[in-house]
């Protein structure tokens, strides 16, 4: 191994998302366009236009919606895999290789991800169709990335097939495999967590999202905990102080919503969280800078935040996690395989969630508890084409003259994970976003979690909010300001 220096060059070869700072300052940036955009000329009469001021609230209510089996136009084959709408797929599917992705990936939703990634190194060795092959090559680093099998993921050649635009952002996703050649000499982490659970103190940060204590090497930081990160990442100056090494001496680049920021590959030998520990972990570095935020106050003070690093979902998705914010705990604990398990959690290379509407109808959350706000995208406009709809007038304040901008809202949209009904009120709203081959509805935020009582496992595909022990009454409505 090497010693650790700090980046001089940037040579921008890996791309890895990193969710702390994909969603920032107020949530995510809002572009300008009018309420027909929004819906995309969808909208029913009886949707409301008209302006808000209300801050973006969570009411949690008990309830139980089930999916139902709705009738509908017939889709094509890759429409239906952008909803993982996998029994419709299995219909759709007219090929043998169609027929065999569907089970490749419904094997990966069902948490198998060797299993998957035997399927899909096969479909992408043997495929005829080259949407299909290429498809397969990211669903194979969907697969190893989520174990971080670094050597498996190095060994992946380059694929002389490229997507079509509408599934650019898959090249991008595949670009992780970069990074794998990078951390080739490290093998699979070692990683003890306790049967019996933990519970320990958790913060929030200036920026809303939970803060838990971290010990690198027997030193303390304190990390974000981040659900949209595929990869623990830390400053270099805490680093240096905790004696990591490089796994390789070329700076490659994480992916950031505003371009790209340079970062090198390191090996962790300890990482702890309380009684967790991690053995041989890799991870990625970047300059202190990058990780120094900007927090604009009402009065127009700016109020810089310094990161010491962030937990991404290498780490968490080896725990029984419970995020707790009204009480201010996390409480910890190995998981326990239940194959009878229902399952609403899954990895199609980035977490996402599947909640369900009113009607039955499912729906796609990305989660990403590094992201400040919670939003909504126009994808969910064209399925629920009857929801009210808002503009909320901004002053963005500070130095030089005020800037006046218009942010779309969703005035009310009720959906369910199973057990509580979830009211997200007066939430922005975006344009429609894809990741890899998957088109998302929404993106759930810090904001969530620090309003509920989320309790996370993705071994067995378990997302579920509740209201906060610390609110005996059961808290009905909760309420949380984006700045």
């Amino acid at each position: 191994m090497l010693p650790l220096r700090l980046p001089t060059a940037r040579l921008a070869f890996g791309i890895l998302l990193l969710g702390a700072l994909a969603c920032r300052a107020g949530g995510v940036a809002q572009p300008e366009y009018d309420a027909a955009a929004v819906v995309e000329g969808d909208a029913a009469p009886g949707v409301r236009t008209d302006t808000v001021d209300d801050p973006f609230t969570v009411r949690l209510d008990r309830a139980r919606w089930v999916q139902r089996n709705r009738v509908g136009p017939q889709r094509a084959f890759w429409d239906d895999i952008a909803v993982l709408d996998i029994a419709a797929a299995e219909k759709s599917a007219r090929s043998l290789d169609e027929k065999t992705f569907v089970l490749a990936l419904r094997t990966l939703m069902a948490g198998d991800p060797e299993g998957a990634a035997i399927a899909f190194a096969a479909l992408h060795a043997q495929a005829t169709e080259p949407a299909v092959r290429t498809r397969a090559r990211v669903g194979l680093t969907m697969a190893l990335s989520w174990r971080s099998d670094w050597p498996a993921l190095a060994r992946i050649g380059h694929d002389p097939d490229s997507l079509d635009q509408d599934q650019a952002p898959s090249v991008t996703q595949a670009g992780v495999e970069r990074w794998a050649r990078a951390l080739a000499a490290v093998p699979l982490a070692e990683v003890f967590v306790p049967e019996e659970p933990a519970t320990l103190p958790m913060r929030r940060s200036a920026f809303g999202t939970p803060v838990v204590t971290v010990r690198i090497n027997g030193h303390p930081y304190q990390f974000w905990l981040d659900t949209g990160a595929s990869m623990t990442l830390l400053s270099a100056a805490v680093a240096v102080e905790a004696g990591v090494v490089l796994a390789a001496p070329d700076t490659l680049a994480l992916g950031v919503v505003a371009g790209h920021i340079p970062a090198r590959a390191v090996l962790i030998d300890s990482l702890a969280i309380g009684p967790m520990v991690a053995r041989g972990l890799g991870a990625a570095v970047v300059n202190p800078g990058a990780l120094r935020l900007d927090r604009a106050q009402h009065n127009g003070v700016v109020e810089a935040v310094q990161i010491d690093g962030v937990i991404g979902t290498d780490l968490l998705r080896h725990l029984d996690l419970v995020l707790d914010a009204g009480a201010g705990t996390m409480t910890i604990r190995r998981p326990r395989r239940d194959v009878r398990s229902p399952r609403n959690l899954f990895w199609v290379g980035y977490p996402v969630v599947k909640l369900v509407t009113r009607d039955g109808r499912p729906i796609l959350f990305g989660l990403d508890t590094g992201a400040e706000g919670t939003f909504v995208t126009t994808a969910l406009l064209r399925k629920l084409p009857r929801t009210p709809i808002a503009a909320r007038h901004m002053t963005l304040g500070g130095l030089g003259p005020e800037k006046q901008r218009t942010q779309w809202v969703v005035r009310d949209v009720a959906l369910s994970d199973g057990d509580y009904a979830i009211a997200l009120r007066n939430t922005p709203v975006t344009p429609e976003h894809r990741w890899t081959f998957v088109t998302f509805d929404g993106m759930i935020g810090s904001d969530v979690a620090l309003a509920t009582r989320m309790h996370l496992d993705f071994t067995n595909g378990i997302f579920d909010v509740r209201p906060s022990a610390a609110r005996p009454d059961g808290g009905p409505s909760v309420t949380v300001r984006q700045q």
